[in-house]
């Protein structure tokens, strides 16, 4: 499909509203994620990293999936508030600045957690509502980068009816769902994100999700409630927000693994230095 034919409304069924309605050209991840990578790096196009080799490429992920109406609530219920608050490339990191003006809860990891429901401003809905969105669009369709196929996730037929309801504003957010949410502690986390991937455990299925200084992990299954709920930033009362290296490690040793390199011990993130436009 080429871009001029994205470019031209066709009429189709909505895989949200489920109306039959002029159909949009729908982004995987938000077209202002490629905006934000590109004007922070040195090269006018971001580095596209995958099992194929890497380019320079300002391609994005695209097709026809939703009408004008459900682009809008996407943007309104969760883009526009992430995208403002999450990294934005020299030292602006506006989530992370609002959660400093509290003070952390001690805990049993090496990651600091704070409760978000205690700090003003923070709106851990949009956190929870866009990470939900982006996992729901990679599980409804196989998606094409240039001549790359990103095959879909599984959510599962119930959890992803369960999602899209939730989406649509029809029913609460799903009952066996669970959102967990870390910050970067880097001082420049690294201008990348990533699409949706998928760790399989015995008890569940953990979507990953990583934006410039966020990682989110969306974990579906019966048994997540009763595993996870106390760190699941929309079902405990505290809203939990880590912030740490968990994030950062993961994001950098996929895409150093893609580059054909070996990630380094310790504390070292080489992806993270002088990657930003000075």
């Amino acid at each position: 499909m080429t871009t001029a034919s994205l470019a031209i409304p066709r009429h189709g069924r909505c895989a949200l509203c489920l109306q039959d309605r002029d159909l949009l050209e729908s982004h995987l991840v938000p077209k202002a994620l490629y905006r934000l990578v590109r004007a922070g790096m040195r090269n006018a196009h971001p580095l596209q990293i995958s099992a194929a080799g890497q380019r320079n490429t300002s391609r994005q992920a695209v097709r026809r999936l939703l009408c004008a109406e459900c682009e809008g609530r996407f943007s309104r219920n969760g883009e526009n508030w992430v995208l403002r608050h999450c990294y934005r490339g020299r030292g602006v990191f506006r989530l992370r600045s609002l959660l400093r003006e509290s003070t952390p809860i001690p805990n049993d990891s090496d990651l600091l957690l704070y409760q978000a429901s205690s700090v003003p401003g923070v709106d851990s809905e949009a956190i929870v509502y866009f990470c939900a969105s982006v996992v729901w669009r990679a599980a409804v369709a196989n998606w094409w980068v240039s001549s790359i196929e990103y095959e879909q996730i599984s959510l599962g037929d119930q959890y992803q009816e369960d999602v899209r309801r939730y989406l649509l504003g029809e029913a609460d957010f799903p009952e066996h769902v669970v959102v967990v949410v870390v910050l970067s502690q880097l001082d420049q986390p690294v201008l990348t994100f990533n699409l949706p991937r998928t760790d399989r455990f015995d008890c569940c299925r953990s979507h990953r999700l990583h934006i410039p200084g966020m990682t989110f992990m969306v974990m579906v299954g019966r048994e997540v409630p009763r595993l996870f709920g106390e760190i699941c930033l929309h079902r405990a009362a505290t809203h939990p927000i880590f912030v740490g290296s968990l994030g950062d490690r993961r994001a950098q040793n996929e895409i150093m693994a893609l580059m054909g390199r070996t990630p380094p011990p310790g504390g070292s993130f080489p992806l993270a230095e002088g990657v930003e436009r000075p």
